[in-house]
């Protein structure tokens, strides 16, 4: 009886020695994840992004201004192709005047240059009001924002802030994004969704194939502990 018992804790012990091994090797890739940067690279694998739904949970929203798109892709904006902005809930819109496109969102605007470079954001601090709702501009190169209290225009060079009743403007209006446009910032938005930290971190877990695989992992844990018990006490027991 000993000696079956023996034979099928050898047979477990290999198979559960190799599920070990990669425990331990991707438990110490994880614990340099800074250096290796894996919390910075990403996953380009298709299968792998649609095993996670790797998609924003909206339709992408685009304004156009002259040849310039601002577009918001879930919960990052672009100027055209380039992605500038993340953790953005809402895109308002964009307006230009004199080659500087100004993006309005989430109680704050957002200054570029034509090739896409910052040159300032602006907030409450200076003079942005709150309730954002609309983003125009008049027929004297003023931005106008209509917002929850009321209708404000400014010098964006003197930042000079006027407020009125009501503002008739060039309103910044949702536009239909170029399907080649959309798809290839749908790419971009899937290619920077998932960090190679994050697969290692469910595989390790169990969790990239979900709720079963933490309790497979679970129990090979429990294999783990009844293997270095019954290995003691049949150590024990030829002693």
């Amino acid at each position: 009886m000993l000696l079956i018992f023996k034979k099928w804790h050898k047979k477990i012990g290999v198979i559960i020695a190799l599920f070990v091994i990669f425990m331990v090797v991707s438990g110490i890739v994880l614990n340099h994840s800074q250096q290796l940067n894996l919390n910075t690279r990403y996953i380009q694998l298709k299968s792998l992004l649609d095993l996670y739904q790797i998609n924003p949970a909206t339709a992408p929203i685009g304004f156009l201004a002259e040849d310039v798109w601002a577009i918001q892709v879930g919960e990052r904006v672009y100027f055209n192709k380039r992605e500038v902005v993340n953790e953005v809930k809402k895109l308002i819109g964009i307006v230009s005047i004199d080659d500087i496109y100004t993006f309005a969102f989430d109680g704050q605007l957002t200054l570029f240059t034509k090739e896409g470079e910052t040159i300032e954001h602006l907030t409450g601090a200076e003079g942005v009001p709150a309730g954002m709702k609309e983003i125009g501009h008049d027929d004297q190169g003023n931005v106008v924002i209509k917002a929850a209290h009321g209708y404000y225009h400014v010098n964006l060079d003197a930042l000079d802030w006027k407020e009125y009743d009501y503002l008739d403007a060039n309103w910044s209006r949702a536009s239909s994004i170029p399907e080649q446009l959309n798809n290839t910032l749908l790419n971009q938005y899937r290619g920077r969704g998932l960090t190679i930290e994050r697969v290692l971190l469910d595989i390790h877990s169990g969790r990239i194939v979900g709720q079963w695989g933490v309790y497979f992992v679970d129990i090979v844990a429990m294999l783990i502990l009844i293997l270095a018990c019954t290995g003691v006490w049949m150590w024990w027991l030829q002693k």
